[in-house]
């Protein structure tokens, strides 16, 4: 027996005895049987493409949208021109949120496969049924990169949370992964407000591999306020980038 069948062996006997000490459940509901169980995939609050505004990925933005465009004085104001579109899953709402903290925060990686998948099918639906807003999202990008996790969560985490499902979604969609940014900072968004957010973005990203004249489609987990996605990607145009796009598994409607 060669040294590769016996550790594939011993790893499908320790994965085995783990199943049986402590039993997959769900990642969006607890159900013990399935990483994500049928249920909680009917019940993702999916975005219609047609409908969705194609700056921010909001749902119902296509005419006027109340996300990133300001309609009273004071109002935040919109995110910055990059990328040119951006395009998201389903609305940041249970089950899909609970996915994705068990994936950042609990270190649920077996959840990056399927997270990439689910960022294929959307832009490839995008690609058919909005062909005049999304057409070319994924198809005519020259690579896939992904923004980065600051330094202080990579050491919390362990790992980067949008290199596994932009390695995975490469690999589906025969595409290169171009890691091109560094991101500067230490501090968790997710504690931030609009404004906090825009300004934390601000020059947070540094370009450290050659993007000039590319088209590269930039995926993110979550789009709040727009404003991570948009400093990311002026970054990369800054850097000689001719297009950039944005794909996320998920937008979230009405944050703060």
């Amino acid at each position: 027996m060669s040294r590769q069948v016996l550790a594939t062996l011993l790893e499908q006997a320790r994965d085995a005895a783990l199943e049986i000490l402590s039993p997959t459940r769900c990642a969006g509901c607890e159900r013990p049987g399935a990483l994500v169980c049928e249920r909680c995939l009917h019940e993702l609050r999916l975005i219609d493409p047609s409908l969705s505004c194609i700056r921010c990925g909001a749902p119902f933005g296509s005419l006027v949208c109340t996300e990133c465009t300001p309609l009273q004085e004071g109002a935040a104001p919109p995110i910055a021109r990059a990328p040119e579109r951006v395009l998201a899953m389903a609305e940041f709402a249970e089950p899909l949120a609970r996915m994705i903290r068990a994936y950042k925060d609990a270190g649920e990686r077996r959840l990056a496969p399927l997270f990439s998948e689910m960022l294929l099918d959307t832009a490839e639906h995008a690609e058919a049924v909005a062909p005049e807003r999304y057409g070319g999202i994924l198809s005519d990008a020259d690579a896939v990169s992904f923004v980065p996790a600051t330094a202080s969560a990579f050491r919390r985490r362990g790992f980067d949370h949008m290199e596994l499902p932009a390695h995975h979604l490469c690999e589906l969609a025969g595409k290169p992964l171009l890691d091109a940014l560094a991101k500067h900072g230490a501090s968790d968004q997710r504690a931030l407000g609009r404004e906090g957010r825009r300004r934390e973005a601000l020059g947070a990203y540094e370009v450290v591999a050659d993007v000039a004249g590319m088209r590269v489609l930039l995926i993110d987990d979550v789009v709040t306020t727009g404003a991570t996605v948009a400093a990311a990607a002026d970054a990369l145009i800054g850097a000689g980038a001719r297009h950039v796009d944005a794909l996320s598994l998920a937008r979230v409607v009405g944050g703060s």
